[in-house]
């Protein structure tokens, strides 16, 4: 498989997520939170739920948008480049900023009382969490692993 071809399908993959996220958090989610929550925690308590979940859907958007530009660069065989070192490190970033939210979602939700309501809303939560630390772990390496080949790789341009 040629860089190019890879490079598209990760696109066509990438754009497939989005759109795929998209629907989840502007229609599943909150129909689903619709229908979970008790009727007496009112229409604020639905709506502040769904103003979180869209600005905690921001950061994941933004790495979706950081990884099409890694594509890119695969694209023009610039896989162990700089670049995408550093697009990966601040994809790290962003996920560390969602797993921030969710964790001070998780102590509000405890420190407000809200967890007697649900126990599948704190499953949910701390599953979020975790998928949050794994995801800003894997970008962190991945970064430090494609920063060390590209060095190799330019030492090596260097060389030949």
């Amino acid at each position: 498989m040629s860089q190019k071809e890879m490079s598209r399908y990760l696109k066509l993959i990438t754009a497939g997520i989005g759109v795929l996220f998209l629907l989840f958090v502007l229609w599943f989610l909150p129909s689903a939170l619709w229908q979970v929550l008790p009727e007496r925690m009112g229409k604020n308590f639905f709506y502040g739920i769904c103003v979180f979940l869209w600005v905690t859907a921001v950061p994941c958007l933004v790495c979706l948008g950081k990884f099409w530009g890694i594509c890119v660069r695969i694209g023009q065989d610039k896989s162990f480049s700089r670049e995408n070192a550093q697009a990966l490190k601040k994809m790290s970033h962003w996920m560390m900023a969602d797993t921030v939210l969710y964790a001070g979602f998780l102590l509000a939700f405890f420190a407000l009382g809200w967890y007697r309501w649900t126990g599948m809303m704190i499953f949910a939560v701390v599953l979020i969490l975790f998928l949050c630390i794994a995801l800003t772990v894997v970008c962190a390496v991945l970064s430090h692993l494609v920063l060390n080949a590209s060095r190799l790789q330019e030492d090596q341009d260097l060389t030949i």
